[in-house]
């Protein structure tokens, strides 16, 4: 009997109209057009007048007119690059054994590349898979083991055994598709159908025990021989080095697309404005109608300045047209659309604090939004981590030292002169906050490039020239802040109260 690799798992068929829809959101006007009547049907009128069934029809020809000039909304696009703005604000922190430093993607990308590429699948589909590969089935000598990435689509089949009390469950099988498009001869291209196969053990086995192997098979050639055990310096895996990432979770379960809501909206959007559009197109291509006027049948009849026409008595000719009353309601019924789709997207994701809006119903309007985007950000860091800990274990050295840690400090407010005066007042009056804690947060808000220690080298410099035109204010002195915490010490409180105001003139110069 004959093995298909291009069997899916039952699951794949319940949410791959989903990644279709989101995908094609994602790439915009031009890819959701050229999958035609998927996203934009055919009228009853197109329908009547051949469209689908004759290209050159009258119906057909309408319906790309209709479709030329309907707008797809670029709200999901929008959305994610705003939220990968805000995820990748600040670089990841990834430490890694000495050994594993120099490791890269499958297109040489750097770890910190590779988790915001990460990040996009995950906001487009909410799934992909991460795995970890060698060149050969046996490494050289001085080679890394490498990550590559397969989009929700690519992995078609997957087995991580049976649900069972108190036994976890692990991939014991997984398919990947590989097709592509390969160059045969000098400049011409074919497409070739190719599938990895990777495996823990016997593969009739639903069991997450023995050695890893893999291969890759045409679609209708798998063979249980062309499996091969890979191993890295004689080093061979007791798991399959896959990891699956979803928008939530690191299990083969599928997640829903975390903006599959917003996608249908452009969709229904999308509709909506060809419709819209249609009529206002309809509007200025009145009829032109004759009473009591004999044409022949092959007759044209001329309009406009220079033209005659010949009526008999009693004779009319005016223009019909389609009447606008239901055009302003489909107006007011897009512009609601789209209103709610700014609402879900790249609009409430904005940061900046909007006119007359307090502090903190800034923070709490950004904390409401951005909850998922921590939860993806994590799973997306965990998921990285999880693949960079099998790598250190396949090349003998320790995943403890693995550690992947993502940004999470979106929709951050700007720091500003007086956030600095009021943080370094609190400081001399006792409150246990170190120059440094300021410095290192004036860092990360790129008020500055310098280490700490840099920047108290160059304050001494300037403080030492006397030519230099701004003097440096009296530095608080951290560690007897709070001297006169005990007793009700006057010129202690004093002297805390010139020092604060010192601060404050130099805030404002």
């Amino acid at each position: 009997m004959t093995q298909s690799l291009s069997t899916k798992h039952p699951h794949y068929s319940l949410v791959d109209q989903d990644w279709s829809l989101m995908r094609d959101a994602y790439k915009g006007e031009r890819r959701v057009k050229l999958q035609s009547t998927t996203y934009l049907p055919y009228t009853s009128g197109h329908i009547i007048d051949g469209a689908g069934v004759n290209m050159e029809s009258l119906g057909q020809k309408a319906y790309e007119a209709y479709k030329m000039r309907a707008r797809f909304p670029n709200f999901m696009r929008e959305a994610i690059q705003m939220a990968i703005g805000m995820m990748h604000s600040q670089p990841p922190k990834i430490k890694l054994p000495k050994a594993m430093e120099g490791i890269r993607s499958s297109k040489g990308e750097t770890m910190e590349v590779l988790l915001r590429r990460i990040n996009v699948e995950q906001l487009i589909t909410g799934r992909l898979g991460v795995m970890a590969d060698i060149t050969t089935d046996a490494a050289p000598e001085n080679d890394l083991p490498y990550i590559t990435t397969y989009t929700a689509e690519r992995i078609v089949n997957w087995d991580d055994g049976r649900i069972e009390q108190l036994v976890p469950q692990a991939l014991n099988m997984v398919v990947l598709n590989e097709s592509e498009f390969e160059r045969s001869e000098s400049f011409s291209w074919t497409k070739e159908s190719k599938y990895r196969v990777l495996v823990m053990g016997e593969v009739e086995e639903n069991e997450n025990k023995g050695t890893y192997r893999a291969g890759v098979f045409n679609e209708n050639d798998y063979n249980e021989a062309g499996l091969k055990a890979l191993h890295w310096k004689g080093r061979f895996l007791d798991r399959i080095p896959f990891v699956i990432i979803n928008s939530v979770d690191l299990t083969s379960d599928v997640d829903d697309p975390p903006l599959l809501d917003l996608g249908s909206l452009c969709m229904t959007i999308y509709r909506a404005d060809a419709d819209y559009r249609q009529n206002l197109f309809l509007q200025g291509q009145d009829t032109f109608v004759t009473i009591g006027m004999n044409v022949e049948p092959d007759e044209s009849v001329r309009t406009g300045a220079g033209s005659r026409i010949d009526l008999p008595i009693g004779g009319d000719a005016k223009y019909v047209g389609v009447q606008s009353t239901g055009l302003a309601e489909q107006r007011q019924a897009l512009e609601k659309l789209e209103s709610r789709a700014g609402s879900m997207g790249a609009q409430t994701l904005d940061s900046t604090s909007r006119e007359r809006e307090s502090g903190d119903s800034l923070r709490i309007r950004v904390a409401a939004r951005t909850a998922d985007m921590n939860q993806i950000v994590e799973n997306g860091a965990s998921g990285l981590e999880s693949i960079l800990k099998t790598v250190a274990v396949w090349v003998g050295e320790n995943p403890d030292e693995v550690s992947v840690t993502p940004n999470k400090e979106f929709g951050e407010q700007q720091l500003t002169g007086q956030t600095m005066v009021e943080m370094a007042t609190a400081a001399t009056l006792g409150f246990p906050l170190s120059r440094q804690t300021m410095h290192d947060l004036a860092r990360k808000r790129r008020m500055t490039e310098f280490t700490f220690e840099e920047e108290v080298e160059i304050a001494k410099k300037e403080a030492e020239d006397e030519s230099f035109p701004f003097k440096k204010p009296e530095t608080p002195d951290m560690a007897g802040a709070d001297q006169n915490s005990e007793g009700d010490d006057t010129d202690g409180d004093q002297s805390a109260r010139n020092k604060a105001k010192d601060l404050n003139d130099a805030g404002a110069k």
